[in-house]
């Protein structure tokens, strides 16, 4: 369409568009990446942030903290530092913290340090935990006397 050509554009080199940035994934800003109530996610979402779900995954989940919020659903394994359930999961979570609000539908399996169920929540499945408890807080206190 443009036939006109410059002598000094015909020199410069064109960078190369095929390589991948090699550059580091930027740091996480403290604000999650929000999936909309209208938008179904069939697949897998790796990623060092935050991620809120009002819609629906129906796949695997990594993340560093996941909130699913009243109208969310997730159907598949949850991984994360944190997890708020306001909404549906079935499957599995993996946390270190985990918490089932009083809209809360979970049917899954919870492997966790830290467990908090509201009252209203519900919660059919098993649950365990990621440490075991520390030796000093599990064995019976001893006294010495003074003679």
């Amino acid at each position: 369409m443009f036939s006109k050509t410059n002598a000094t554009s015909a020199t410069t080199k064109t960078p190369d568009m095929t390589k991948k940035n090699s550059a580091p994934r930027p740091a996480s800003s403290g604000v999650p990446s929000i999936l909309a109530a209208d938008l179904v996610i069939t697949g897998e979402i790796n990623t060092d942030g935050d991620v809120q779900i009002e819609g629906r995954l129906d796949g695997n989940i990594n993340a560093n903290t996941l909130t699913i919020g009243e109208n969310g659903a997730v159907n598949g394994n949850i991984v994360a530092s944190t997890v708020l359930v306001r909404g549906k999961v079935s499957g599995n979570i993996n946390a270190g913290v985990v918490e089932l609000a009083e809209t809360a539908n979970v049917q899954a399996d919870l492997v966790q340090d830290q467990l908090t169920i509201a009252n209203g929540a519900f919660f059919d499945g098993n649950c365990s935990r990621k440490s075991k408890p520390s030796a000093a807080s599990s064995s019976p206190k001893t006294t010495a006397k003074a003679s």
